[in-house]
C-alpha cells in the first residue's frame, strides 16, 4: 500500500487564514469589512490558493515519491532506475488435432473455447506449423490471442475451430492453459522500485529474489541457498496468479538470471549453480453447495467464487520446515465464498472430502483444485 507522508503545516492552511492574512496587507484607509470591495475581491484568490496547497500541490507531491506515486508516474520513477512494470502475458499450452494423416496445420491457426451466454469465446492461435502424424493426431503449443488471465481456460474447453480445414475432425486441449497474467498492479510494481534503490549485494538472497522478479510474469519468488552443496541455489517461482510457474516461464527465469550454467553469463555471480524451478504443489479440491441471491447469474458468480478462492490459496508462503504446518479450514472457505457478490449461503463444504480442514504439507504450495459447485 502506499506510505502515508506527514503534511506539512503550510500545505494545511485553509481559506479563512489565507484571506486573513491577506487582509491584513490591505493599504491604509481600505474598508476590509465583509461584502465590501478589498474583501470581496481578495476571497476567491484566498479560495483557489487554499484548493492548491491543501489538494493540488499535496497531490503533485505524492507523484514526485515511489512511495505514494501511482500509474504512469509511478512508471516515470520506476524507469529512471532502470525497473519497468511488467506487461500482461498471454497463456500457453497445448492443443491436440484429429484427423486425416498428412493434414497440414499452418501456424497462427486460430481455435477457441465455446462461447456461452456470459462469457465470450477465447480465441487461441498454434505457435507453428505441423501436420497430421501417422496416429491420426498433432499436439501442438499455442497461446492465447489476448494477454492476461483470461487465457488460463480448463482442460478440454478448447474445442472449436475459427475456420474449417479439410482433414481436421476434431481439437481439444488436454491439459489446462496457464501462464496468463494481468498487467503488473502499482503496489507490486511499486515494491520492485523501492528494492532497486537498494545497493546491489551480488548474490544474496535478496539479489535472486529481484533478478527473478523482472522477468514478466514471475509472481512470488522463493530462494534456497546451498540446497545441493556449496555453490548451489535453487529459486523456485510462483506465477503472478499464484500458480507454479509453467516450463516457459522457468526458462525465461533461468536465461535471464544464469543462462550459461555457473560461468556468470547472466545476473548471477561466476561460480554459482543457480537451477530454477516450480515448487510442489498441494492440490485443494472444494465441493459445497450454493445459494444465491435473487437476480444474479450463477456462473458468474460461481466463476467469481473461483477467482477469489485461487487468491486466497495464492496468499500462502512456501513453509520449507521451519515451522509448523498450516491448515486451511472449511470456515475461511466458507468466508471466502460468502465475500462474493452474489452468493447467499452455502452449505455441505468440504476440502479434498474432509468436512473440517487441510493441512498443507511441507516444502509445497497450496493450489485450487477442482471446484464442484451444485446450485441449491
Amino acid at each position: 500500500m502506499p506510505y502515508e507522508l506527514p503534511i506539512p503545516e503550510f500545505l494545511q492552511e485553509d481559506e479563512e487564514t489565507i484571506h486573513r492574512r491577506m487582509l491584513e496587507k490591505a493599504p491604509p484607509g481600505i474598508n476590509t469589512k465583509e461584502g465590501d470591495f478589498f474583501w470581496d475581491a481578495t476571497r476567491p484568490t484566498a479560495i483557489e490558493k487554499a484548493e492548491l496547497v491543501q489538494l493540488k500541490l499535496q497531490h503533485f507531491l505524492r507523484l514526485c515519491f515511489p512511495q505514494t506515486s501511482y500509474g504512469q508516474y509511478l512508471d516515470f520513477l520506476g524507469e529512471m532506475k532502470g525497473v519497468f512494470r511488467h506487461p500482461a502475458t498471454p497463456a500457453i499450452g497445448t492443443v491436440i488435432f484429429t484427423g486425416q494423416p498428412g493434414t497440414v496445420i499452418p501456424a497462427g491457426f486460430v481455435v477457441l473455447t465455446e462461447a456461452t451466454g456470459s462469457f465470450s469465446a477465447i480465441e487461441f492461435k498454434t505457435k507453428e506449423r505441423t501436420q497430421i502424424g501417422e496416429d491420426g493426431t498433432a499436439a501442438v503449443a499455442a497461446e492465447c490471442l489476448e494477454p492476461g488471465t483470461i487465457g488460463n481456460v480448463a482442460a478440454n474447453t478448447i474445442t472449436l475451430l475459427s475456420e474449417p480445414i479439410n482433414g481436421i475432425a476434431s481439437v481439444t486441449n488436454p491439459e489446462p492453459f496457464t501462464g496468463g497474467t494481468e498487467m503488473e498492479d502499482d503496489d507490486s510494481f511499486r515494491e520492485r522500485v523501492l528494492v532497486a534503490y537498494d545497493e546491489p549485494l551480488s548474490g544474496a538472497k535478496k539479489d535472486y529474489e529481484r533478478w527473478a522478479k523482472e522477468v514478466p510474469g514471475v509472481g512470488a519468488v522463493y530462494v534456497v541457498p546451498l540446497w545441493n552443496g556449496p555453490g548451489t541455489v535453487k529459486i523456485l517461482v510462483i506465477d503472478a496468479n499464484g500458480q507454479p510457474a509453467n516450463q516457459e516461464l522457468i526458462d525465461a527465469v533461468q536465461n535471464h538470471i544464469a543462462p550459461d550454467g555457473n560461468l556468470g553469463g547472466g545476473l548471477a555471480p561466476i561460480g554459482a549453480d543457480v537451477t530454477v524451478d516450480a515448487p510442489e504443489v498441494f492440490a485443494v479440491d472444494i465441493a459445497f453447495s450454493l445459494f444465491l441471491k435473487d437476480g444474479y447469474d450463477a456462473e458468474i458468480v460461481v466463476e467469481n467464487i473461483k477467482a477469489r478462492l485461487r487468491d486466497f490459496m495464492a496468499g500462502f508462503e512456501l513453509n520449507t520446515g521451519d515451522r509448523p504446518p498450516e491448515r486451511i479450514t472449511v470456515t475461511r472457505v466458507g468466508y471466502e465464498i460468502l465475500s462474493v457478490d452474489g452468493a447467499a449461503d452455502y452449505a455441505s463444504l468440504t476440502l479434498n472430502g474432509n468436512d473440517d480442514y487441510v493441512e498443507i504439507p511441507v516444502a509445497k504450495i497450496p493450489v485450487l483444485g477442482e471446484v464442484t459447485v451444485s446450485i441449491a
